[in-house]
């Protein structure tokens, strides 16, 4: 029997869907991994991620996993970022100096308000992160020189 909306009779063969809507395993995956993408990216929240992961599992057309990803950006977004510059380790560097001298000058001058000591815990977290960050982005800075064609895609 054909449904109102399909213009073809369903096939048996395909559980009673007309077969030229059919979406694939491939094309399944794909619309799954540009779910995960999104929630890895923050574009999702996990409830969100949720359900559109069990409508992907059980959406068998073409415009049914579209309209799961129509309101995501279009292209790859699970593409890597940029490799680091030498600019960006100048610029972690630059973070590390700025917040050791905002510890500096806490310690120094001791004030009593509140502002003084979040300002002190901001710059110390940093003063202990933004160096392993700078490192590693030198390893990689590095590590692009000597590969001749690497980070370039």
């Amino acid at each position: 029997m054909i449904e109102p909306g399909n213009e073809r009779a369903p096939d048996a063969a395909d559980g009673g869907r007309p077969p030229e809507c059919h979406a694939g395993r491939e094309h399944r995956d794909q619309v799954i991994r540009t779910i995960r993408a999104a929630l890895v990216q923050g574009r999702l929240t996990e409830d969100e991620y949720d359900a559109r992961m069990s409508q992907a599992s059980a959406a068998w057309s073409h415009a049914e996993l579209a309209a799961l990803t129509a309101d995501l950006p279009v292209g790859r977004m699970d593409a890597p970022a940029r490799p680091p510059t030498a600019r960006d380790v100048r610029i972690g560097v630059s973070v590390s100096i700025a917040a050791a001298g905002v510890v500096a000058a806490v310690l120094v001058w001791q004030p009593d308000n509140g502002l003084a000591f979040m300002a002190f815990l901001i710059a110390a977290v940093t003063v202990l992160v933004a160096p392993i960050v700078t490192a590693g982005m030198m390893v990689d800075v590095r590590r692009q020189k000597r590969l001749p064609g690497a980070g370039r895609g």
